[in-house]
């Protein structure tokens, strides 16, 4: 009886951290992590910012080449750059939330630290783009029943991700991390 009541337990310890780390899991809430596979296209989408040096270079790149893409960005540092934020929103690109601080605690607090996180972060940008954000992407794509229904209720899009480039690795050379995209390249790939 022991042995089948710790295994049970181990299981459904193993499938409650599956389905908080893996956005894709869709336990705790749907996460558009792959687009149409019939199209020949990817999603770009970048997190972390605006940061002052990489950003504009990201953004330079992208209007170079005629590319879109979405930007998940943190409310505190958009606080720091709204210069950056409105060339995000007037080069055409997608702004969505990443939260105001990025905290690694985020998945722990309760829902009115994580509403905040949201509620802060939109009023942030809509002050300098005058849109308010529809899509959300959780620091490092942990959900769990608080965030899920939070997300849910304050009306965003949760939007996840088929190939995770891990470029912020330390040691990760920018050759290492675009084999590793390319290796994984597929129609409706959001990046």
């Amino acid at each position: 009886f022991w042995i089948v009541a710790i295994l049970i337990c181990a299981a459904l310890i193993a499938y409650l951290a599956y389905a908080s780390a893996c956005i894709s899991s869709g336990v705790y809430l749907k996460a558009l992590c792959k687009g149409d596979p019939a199209r020949n296209a990817v999603a770009l989408t970048f997190d972390d910012g605006p940061d002052d040096v990489m950003t504009p270079k990201v953004l330079d790149v992208l209007k170079r080449h005629g590319v879109q893409a979405a930007f998940f960005v943190v409310g505190s540092k958009a606080e720091k750059h709204p210069e950056i934020i409105r060339r995000i929103k007037e080069e055409g690109h997608l702004i969505g939330c990443h939260t105001f601080t990025h905290s690694p605690f985020f998945p722990l607090r309760g829902k009115e630290y994580v509403s905040a996180e949201i509620t802060m972060t939109d009023d942030v940008v809509s002050l300098h783009t005058g849109s308010r954000m529809k899509f959300f992407r959780p620091p490092f794509g942990v959900t769990n029943p608080v965030i899920g229904k939070t997300v849910t209720g304050q009306g965003y899009v949760t939007v996840g991700w088929s190939i995770r480039s891990l470029d912020t690795m330390t040691g990760r050379s920018r050759e290492d991390v675009a084999g590793k995209v390319g290796k994984q390249l597929h129609n409706g790939a959001v990046i």
